[in-house]
Formats: C-alpha cells, structure tokens, sequence
C-alpha cells in the first residue's frame, strides 16, 4: 500500500470519533500524571493464561482479575503492561483498581510490513481497540508492537515499516490523544531511532546479549539506549527478569535454570539497574507463569519461557497461584524508588534526593558512617530535595545508605548508594574504540583497535578490558573476549578481531572496563554499530555507522593515467610498500597523515618521470590506528587509507 493509500484510510478511519482527554504529560524526559511525577513500577500481566489456558481463546473471570489486580497494588507496583489489547469489560476492571497501564496491541513484528491487507488489517484492528479504549484513563502508553528481528526488518523494507509505523500512531494519537505510543524494542534494536516515538521502551535481560553481559554491563549499556535514543523522553525497560525452569543452575544468570534466589536477586539487581541507568520505570516479566507456551497448556514443560513468573501455579487446578519469594522481595524494594543519587554517579556540589514511595512510608533518613545525615518526613509518596556535606578532602567515595520507616518507627526498608563526592570536575578514564574496516564485514574479519587512556585517580579493576560483538541474528547473543592489560604511562593500545557471520545485517561493537576509586566504582564503555548497505536508512538512529565506503577503495585505472595502489601488506605493524604510477612528467608529493589529519611523514616531494613507482613506509614508532596516504601530482589528487595493527 502506497503512503497515501494509508493516508486515506486513516481519514476515513478517523471519521466522526469521540474521545476522553487524558491528563498525561511528558516533561523534562518524565511522565506526570496529574500532575504528579509518576515513576513506572510495572509488571507484565495476561488476564486468560492460566494453565489450561491459551491468550487467543477469550476467557473472562472478573473475581480473578479483581484478585490479580488488588494482589498487584499491594505489592507496590502501579502499573500493568500487557501484549494483546484487553476487552472493554477487563480494562473496565483496571480502572477500578487504580492500576496505570502500558497497553498493547499486538501488530505481528513478523508480518509483511509491505503488504496490503497487512497494513488495512492492522490499521483496523487499532482502530476497533481505540473505540473503546480510548475511553479509559488508566492507559498512560500503547504499545504497537513487540520485538520486531532484523533480518525480517530487511526482508519486509524498514521504509514500509516505518510507514506502518507512522500510520498507527497517527491514527492512536488522533483518536485517544494526549496518550503517548511507542513499541518494545530490544537490544537488537538498538540501531533504531526512536524520535518517531512519544517513549522509548526497551525488553532487556541479564544474559543476552554480550553488550549487557560483557562490555557495558546491564545498567551501562541502558545508560547509553537512555542518552543516546531518549535523551527528552520517558525510557522505560518494559521486560526484564529470570526464568525458574527446572535444569542445572550456574553462578551465572541464564535464560532458564535459574535457582528461587537467583531470581529475586537477579530481578531486583536489573530493577535497580535500569534506575541507575536512568530509566522513568520498568515492568518485570511477568505476574504469573505460563504453561502454554511449549505447545501443551495443560502441563508445565520445562521450557524456560513457561517459568518466568512471579506467581507459580501447584496444579492444573490452581487458579490463584502462589507467590514466589521473588514477589515478597519486589514487595519490600517497591516500597522506596530512590531515583536520585544514582549508583556510580559522580557528583559535584549538592547530593540530589528524588525518593518515589508507597503510601505506608511516613519518613526516611539517610547514615553515612552511623553518622545521620537527614531525618525527612515523606508526604504525598514523593521527596525532592538535596544533601549538602561538608568535604574535607578534594573527593570522597560514599557510601549512603537510605532508610523508610512507617508511621510507628518500623523499618520498612533500606538500601545503599554508591556514590564519587568531588569539589572540583574528575576526568573520567576513556577508551577509544575504532573499527577495522569501518564497514561491516560479513563473512569476514572485523578489527577492533582500542586506545585506554586512564587518569591515575582512579584504579581499573582486575586490570581487565572487555571487549564483544553482538551480530543481531535472531538472540543470539554475541561473542567476547577480554585483555588484562599494563598500563604505561597511563595508557593502553591494543587490538584484536572477530569474525562476522556471513548474514549479519548490523553489529553492535563494544569494549568497557570498571573503574575504581576506594568503594566506588564506576563502568567506562564505548561502543560502535554498523549496518551494511542502506536497507535500515529510513529507520537509522544518527549515531550509526552505515556501510561507509572507504576513500577511493577499489584499485583501478583513472582517467588521467595517474594511480594510487593500495599498500601491501595492509593492515601492518611495522612496513608497507606503496604503489603508484605517473603518466605525465609532474612534480610529485606522497605523505602520511593520521586519522585527524596531522601529517606524519613525507615520503615523495620531488619531480617524477613517466613511470610507476613504489616505497616502503615505516609504521613502527606509530601506535595502532587509521592512516591516510595522499599522492599529488598537478591537478590530481588521491588518497587511500591504511591500518596498522599491533
């Protein structure tokens, strides 16, 4: 269907509609719901997937839902995120609750974004949702879509993607304005611009890919997913959690097999986490679990996806469930959201407070050394404030550990933040991350050089550099290595490669190491993505590196006679001979610059004959990078690229 085919259809779907305001804003990067800042504690629900149940025959047991959604809001959390649109009579039954809602409707991310019916049968199916949702309150954001993989992206055009896109959200933001829309991306994803977006809204796992569980750590690489695709708008991380399957457990955080202590630590780290990323909320996946999901919904397989839930069933016949431990330690953690300071912040004057809590917390206060910094009052579930302290020394790592107290004195909960006090700015270590060749590489190698530059205030922990490539190939997670390194002089050059799958359509590359000051710690990262080709262009987020092609890369004859070859060996790391011809009597220059366009050296600054020429270059006093080699002779002009690798 043509743009303006759709856009037709949408006038016609927007005809004669009615419509209940919402009082939802986005500011300052934030949600407010009337007018109160309002943090996302969510949590993913399905109204009719209980065992023997399947989400595509409709079932409605209103006491259940009642039970589910009060059990929800007693354990703190106010938000549901859902996948499928709820009936009127179930969102009716939200409302009354009280619980916030991420709504979703479900446009299939393997259809045939191209497709004709495809388009009208979606466009329809949000348009008979939004007749009657738009009349409830309790939706603060709709989700279109859920996971869409690359490699159907590619096969089904990211333009008729982005068109559908486009298209339903107009539609949603005529008939139920004022509600943002956005879809949940992944890390496969992360390549994908979000402006078109009201939020950004992203599932992320402990364990996959390689960016989370390697190079940037989880809250790392959110922080740049926060920064770089949503940097004045809500990010919200709307899946997140550990599955109980039955299998062998590790001390690593897996896809199933995880231990009942293993999922509520490791569901509270990535809840704390995605604050300290600097998220507007999460919603953990999901409420209860879902015995359809390998095929038979009458059994409970082992498959690691039936087992994520915070809410476990004994029996076919049970239809309430019973909470796991992890639900009692979401229970506790939801009491107090502490949003400000964050951990691995480095702060310079004031400490910012922003403290999100539940009804039952009447005050906190916070203890450095056994020493009581403030004792606070907490009204209206919200505190903002700052805590200013005295420091003696030019910095100072904190430890502030945060206490909530109920209206008797009871303690409800306490939670530590690691913080870096400074008087003045600290430069932070940086590692500079180049790729080799700065296209992507499929079927091939692609070298990754990595310059380290450390401030000596700080420690690098283990001495241990991260490094990984993500392929984005369905989940698969990716590879990584590591270098213990020795630092002279304060730095550290190295480089290594990895081979790309031969059908990688982007790749995320990325390098990080911990930094540490006393008790503080702190994750420095740098990253690169790239596409091959221009299929992802309409959807391309600006900070991609797609398909560049390299400075007169192939080797051919030009039309004035003259030719620049390109040096062999290449890359290198001590010589390399270059080519080049000259077919008219000219005074030549051949020199070598690095890659910010400073000259190194001059190989050729004489008059030449007719004829082809070649000289060996020293490249063994220069640090591993990209060099440029650039030959002048009369009018013309060529230059080509070369590396050098150590």
């Amino acid at each position: 269907m043509s743009r303006s085919a759709l856009n037709i259809l949408i006038i016609i779907l927007l005809h004669n509609f009615n419509y209940k305001a919402q009082n939802i804003q986005i500011t300052d990067g934030w949600y407010f719901i009337d007018n109160n800042k309002f943090f996302i504690k969510g949590i993913g629900y399905e109204t009719h997937t209980r065992p023997g149940q399947v989400p595509w025959i409709y079932s409605f047991n209103a006491d259940l839902i009642r039970e589910d959604l009060q059990r929800i809001k007693d354990a703190g959390f106010n938000t549901i995120r859902t996948w499928g649109a709820l009936k009127e009579e179930e969102l009716k039954l939200v409302e009354e609750s009280g619980l916030k809602m991420l709504f979703g409707i479900w446009i299939d991310p393997q259809g045939n974004f191209g497709d004709q019916s495809f388009q009208t049968a979606s466009l329809n199916l949000v348009n008979e949702v939004l007749s009657y949702s738009k009349k409830y309150d309790c939706i603060i954001g709709y989700l279109i879509m859920n996971e869409p993989q690359v490699a159907h992206i590619y096969d089904s055009g990211s333009q008729n993607l982005l068109d559908l896109w486009n298209a339903v959200i107009e539609l949603i933001h005529q008939k139920h304005p004022g509600v943002p829309v956005s879809f949940s991306n992944t890390m496969i994803g992360d390549f994908i611009k979000m402006d078109l977006f009201d939020f950004a809204a992203y599932n992320a796992y402990i364990y996959n890919p390689t960016t989370l569980t390697h190079s940037h750590g989880y809250a790392g690489y959110l922080h740049y997913l926060k920064n770089n695709r949503a940097p004045n708008k809500p990010f919200v991380v709307t899946e997140f959690g550990l599955s109980v399957s039955p299998g062998t457990a590790s001390n690593q955080y897996g896809y199933g097999g995880n231990t009942l202590k293993q999922q509520s630590d490791g569901d509270l780290f990535m809840y704390r986490e995605l604050i300290d990323a600097g998220a507007q909320g999460g919603t953990v996946f999901q409420y209860h679990d879902g015995w359809w999901k390998s095929g038979n919904e009458y059994y409970h397989d082992s498959n690691a996806e039936e087992w994520f839930g915070l809410i476990e069933f004994a029996s076919l016949n049970d239809q309430y469930g019973t909470p796991r431990p992890v639900w009692y330690s979401f229970k506790k953690y939801n009491k107090a959201i502490i949003t400000d300071p964050k951990n691995e912040q480095i702060i310079k004057g004031a400490i910012p407070i922003e403290i999100f809590t539940t009804e039952d917390v009447a005050a906190f206060s916070i203890v450095l050394n056994n020493n009581i910094l403030i004792n606070q009052k907490v009204y209206k579930s919200y505190y903002k404030g700052e805590l200013n302290l005295s420091l003696n020394d030019e910095i100072k790592d904190l430890q502030l550990n945060f206490y909530f107290y109920n209206s008797n004195g009871d303690t409800l909960k306490s939670e530590m933040i690691s913080v870096l006090l400074c008087k003045d700015t600290v430069s932070l270590p940086t590692i500079d991350l180049q790729i080799i060749p700065t296209n992507l590489n499929p079927g091939a190698k692609n070298y990754l050089l990595m310059n380290l530059t450390n401030n000596p205030l700080f420690t690098i922990l283990n001495n241990k550099v991260d490094y990984i490539v993500h392929p984005h190939i369905g989940f698969d997670p990716g590879a990584s290595k590591y270098r213990i390194i020795q630092l002279t002089n304060n730095k550290y050059n190295f480089s290594d490669n990895f081979d790309i799958p031969l059908n990688t359509k982007v790749a995320t590359f990325g390098t990080g190491f911990t930094i540490q000051y006393g008790t503080f710690q702190k994750r420095i990262t740098a990253q690169k993505i790239l596409t091959q080709g221009s299929w992802a262009d309409p959807i391309l987020a600006t900070d991609i590196i797609t398909d560049i092609s390299e400075l007169n890369n192939e080797i051919k004859k030009l039309d004035t006679g003259f030719e620049l070859f390109h040096n062999f060996p290449d890359p290198f790391n001590s010589s390399t001979k270059i080519r080049y011809t000259i077919s008219d009597q000219q005074y030549a220059t051949l020199k070598v610059y690095d890659i910010l366009g400073d000259e190194i050296e001059t190989l050729v600054n004489e008059e030449k004959l007719v004829g082809s020429y070649e000289v060996e270059f020293d490249g063994s006093k220069l640090s591993s990078g990209i060099y440029f080699y650039q030959l002048k002779a009369g009018s013309f002009t060529q230059t080509r690229k070369m590396i050098i690798l150590k």
